[in-house]
């Protein structure tokens, strides 16, 4: 080979070398192309959180997807997202997103707080005013500190009120305390709130509104064009922890409850010392929770509003709160459903101008106490209080009256204690004739001698009775109505700073059983004057007569100790009435035993009728005919 064809060789191998090295194709970067990846995103949906999904739109290189596959993407995403909601809440899907609001109406009695989420109230507040322009209803500890801060019935985190409504289609129960509610329409009175059910002209609508100068606010449910997508049978859940605004949570709890009435019907309610719950019908008028002075009320004016409701309550050990009420009403599921909330003082007056006997939420006891307390006392005691009197003079003077009134049954009982005691020998002479005989006859003997030895001495032994029977009602109607009424509530007297609670003169710093870590000074001067009215009143009493009979003297000396230990958490005003009643009682008996009764007088009355024939009376004749009746039987 030449020299000139080798260089050609050379040459053209260089070329096929340079060809080669310019013409090789460039290194791709490791990373799937977009038809792959969106699949990889579908994937993902069906089985990652939103969270991963936006991960993995991004390539380990760092590159990104183009605005295209991010449009798919996030359509994708809101897809999944409405699919899931629409499973979990059906028509109010898209209601379950959003931010909670807060919202408020108040007039010259409550102001109220309400939350754009659940659209319900949050929050009861008593904003009226005194006449020294600060709130005239404050918890104990707010008013003892003078700080002027309204009181708050219940709170947002310890309070809830939700509609369960179920979804026709995908019949799983919907909570609309879960939902976020537009707020639509508002005014000073008015709010008006909407969650949407799917399209514009469906929706569910909760009203409310507060006019000036009431304790109740009207609440309206609308459920708009609703009628194919919701199942009847709504159920309206309610409940709180009542907060303890006076000074002893204990003392509270022994008269909160919750309380009903079915139209047509009396109030009823739970008992206030124990947990209970109980299973109510149709017809129901209205459901209270009642505090101690205050109620938080449900109220339908139409017979169709409230159906079925179960309604539970549990004491509380916490000293923050009272107990716990609940309420789950069935109502109607279909167009307007006009209903109402009431936040409101238990005051007799107050009450009363709501119709439907709601003023019998204030427990003034059975029929007849309770007549008394209406008819009686709480006119007296307002009448007297509306002369500006301080409370411990309007107390006093209450109890002054009270016992000019039943002065009559006084003396009447006086009369034939003083009576009984005249003849008290000859009854121990009948005692002593026929004592450590035991058979019937001879027990029929002196009961026969007994009751003639009455007739004789025209000495009727129930004529102590029947007083002391017609004085019972006032003395238990008044242990009703100072603990709950609402005018004793912060007021003071002497030493005690709110009648309406338990007065102390020394807090011991531990708690005695039964007791409590407190010295009720009141409570003692009731104990104490008790001892000595049954002392004073005791040389008239009849002594114990037949074996086996409890007592009496012995049973009236170990009541006052039993009333140091009852009535040391107690209402003070209440010991206080009864210590006043007490030292009247005993001057009472004292000026009628010095002026009014003379023993003397009245022996030689009873020796006159001892002397005068008398007519034996039916009820004679026949234990006279059944005690020869039954000596036949034995012979």
């Amino acid at each position: 080979m030449d020299k000139n064809t080798t260089t050609g060789l050379i040459l053209i191998g260089a070329v096929v070398m340079a060809f080669m090295f310019l013409n090789q194709p460039n290194e791709q970067p490791n990373s799937t192309n977009p038809v792959s990846q969106s699949s990889e995103v579908v994937s993902e949906l069906n089985s990652a959180e939103s969270t991963e999904f936006k991960s993995a739109t991004n390539s380990e290189s760092g590159l990104e997807i183009d605005s295209a596959d991010n449009i798919i993407f996030q359509k994708l995403l809101v897809q999944k997202e409405n699919e899931q909601l629409i499973e979990n809440y059906g028509i109010f899907y898209g209601s379950v997103n959003g931010q909670e609001k807060d919202y408020f109406l108040e007039n010259d009695k409550i102001r109220l707080s309400f939350s754009s989420k659940g659209a319900r109230i949050t929050n009861a507040e008593m904003v009226e005013l005194d006449e020294n322009g600060e709130y005239k209803y404050r918890t104990y500890n707010s008013f003892f500190s003078d700080e002027n801060k309204p009181l708050s019935l219940f709170e947002k985190e310890t309070s809830q009120m939700s509609l369960t409504i179920v979804d026709a289609e995908k019949v799983i129960p919907i909570e609309t305390s879960d939902l976020f509610f537009e707020l639509v329409e508002k005014n000073d009175n008015l709010l008006v709130f909407r969650a949407n059910a799917g399209s514009p002209d469906k929706y569910l609508e909760f009203s409310y509104t507060l006019s000036n100068g009431n304790y109740d606010v009207d609440f309206e449910i609308n459920y708009h064009n609703l009628e194919n997508d919701i199942k009847s049978g709504v159920d309206l859940k309610w409940s709180m922890k009542g907060l303890s605004t006076e000074k002893l949570a204990e003392d509270e709890r022994n008269i909160c409850t919750i309380m009903y009435r079915y139209f047509g019907s009396t109030r009823d309610y739970l008992s206030e010392m124990s947990d209970e719950e109980d299973e109510l019908q149709s017809n129901i008028n209205w459901i209270a929770f009642k505090h101690k002075f205050f109620s938080s009320i449900l109220l339908t004016e139409d017979g169709s509003g409230i159906g079925k409701t179960k309604i539970v309550h549990r004491n509380l050990e916490d000293d923050n709160y009272t107990k716990s009420y609940a309420s789950k009403s069935s109502i109607p599921s279909m167009g307007r459903v006009p209903l109402k909330f009431l936040f409101v003082p238990n005051d007799y007056d107050i009450l009363e101008t709501y119709n439907y006997e709601i003023e019998d939420l204030i427990n003034l006891g059975g029929s007849v106490f309770a007549w008394v307390n209406r008819y009686l006392i709480d006119p007296v005691f307002k009448f007297l209080m509306s002369f500006g009197f301080s409370i411990g003079l309007v107390i006093l003077l209450l109890t002054i009256i009270v016992k000019i009134v039943i002065m009559p049954l006084t003396y009447k009982n006086y009369m034939s204690t003083a009576k009984t005691k005249v003849i008290k020998p000859e009854m121990n002479k009948i005692t002593a004739k026929y004592e450590g005989k035991s058979d019937k006859n001879a027990a029929m003997k002196k009961q026969q001698e007994t009751m003639a030895l009455y007739k004789q001495t025209g000495v009727n032994p129930m004529a102590g009775c029947i007083p002391m029977i017609i004085q019972m009602p006032i003395l238990i109607a008044v242990f009703r109505y100072f603990p709950a009424s609402l005018s004793l509530r912060h007021k003071g007297f002497l030493w005690a700073e709110d009648l309406s609670s338990f007065d102390s003169i020394l807090d011991l710093g531990f708690e005695i059983p039964f007791y409590g870590d407190h010295v009720s000074l009141f409570a003692l001067l009731m104990a104490g004057s008790t001892l000595i009215y049954t002392i004073t009143n005791s040389s008239q009493m009849a002594a114990q007569t037949q074996p086996g009979m409890p007592n009496m003297k012995v049973i009236m000396y170990f009541m006052p100790i039993m009333f140091i230990f009852f009535f040391n958490k107690y209402s003070a005003g209440l010991s206080y009435y009864y210590f006043c009643g007490n030292i009247m009682n005993i001057g009472i008996m004292w000026g009628i035993k010095k002026f009014l009764i003379d023993e003397d007088k009245i022996r030689a009355k009873i020796e006159i009728n001892k002397k005068k024939i008398k007519k034996k009376s039916r009820f004679q004749q026949r234990l006279e005919e059944v005690a020869k009746q039954q000596q036949k039987k034995r012979r």
